[in-house]
């Protein structure tokens, strides 16, 4: 699941830029901020996937340029080296200085055309944040903490009031959570649901059946069960998936 993070002084300027994000990517996680004290909190505690900021987020002050600072700060956080940051701006003159200190990946002035920034915020959030790609999840195993890397897992299933986790070399059981908060906490778009009690990895797909709805799989001899109800949204995410690869 893609964070996005919108710091914008105007409401109706946060409100337009979110339903855009959204356009692109419904399931899209949107902080939109006016200030920038709350946007730093955000960032550090979340992982940020995409920047869209404005350079005046103060107009009352002469001369202000805070968003461009908030830039500057944001690219000294290592996990936001290379996240790609776009600006909105109606200032000419600061964007070659913010090319170079920042490494921006896109400016767009203001008034801004709609479908431009839609297609910016597409290219953008193709992106894959690296520390994304390694991140870790830690599990309750039989009164121990069990951290295990994201990208080990195949696939987790819930049954008997309990969830199972299979990984590439491990099979254990946690206690009992719904799969929509697992998908949270995985925070991870290659896990989506094949049915109502089961998450697969699509990095593990070797093929699918989508006659019989059956899912075969790398690095498990189990096949999993597409929901009839599921099928199209699963086959819709999984050949998006795989173009993104």
């Amino acid at each position: 699941m893609k964070e996005i993070l919108i710091l914008e002084d105007k409401k109706q300027t946060r409100l337009a830029l979110a339903q855009m994000v959204k356009e692109v990517d419904p399931k899209a996680e949107i902080y939109a901020f006016a200030g920038e004290e709350e946007a730093y909190a955000a960032a550090m505690k979340r992982s940020i996937d995409l920047f869209l900021l404005d350079i005046i987020l103060h107009p009352e002050i002469m001369g202000d340029q805070s968003g461009a600072d908030f830039a500057q700060n944001i690219r000294t956080i290592e996990k936001y080296t290379f996240t790609p940051i776009v600006i909105l701006t109606s200032l000419y003159d600061p964007k070659m200085f913010m090319y170079d200190s920042v490494h921006c990946y896109r400016f767009i002035e203001k008034p801004f055309d709609r479908e431009k920034v839609i297609e910016t915020i597409r290219e953008a959030m193709k992106y894959q944040t690296p520390g994304k790609r390694d991140q870790s999840i830690i599990f309750h195993v039989d009164g121990l903490l069990q951290m295990v890397p994201v990208r080990e897992i195949i696939y987790i299933e819930s049954k008997e009031h309990k969830l199972y986790v299979t990984t590439i070399d491990d099979y254990f059981s946690i206690p009992y959570k719904s799969c929509n908060a697992m998908l949270k906490e995985l925070d991870c778009e290659d896990f989506v649901k094949c049915n109502r009690s089961t998450i697969v990895n699509m990095s593990y797909i070797k093929k699918i059946d989508t006659v019989n709805r059956y899912i075969y799989l790398r690095e498990s001899k189990d096949v999993l069960d597409i929901g009839a109800i599921l099928i199209k949204s699963f086959m819709n995410r999984f050949l998006k998936n795989d173009e993104c690869k």
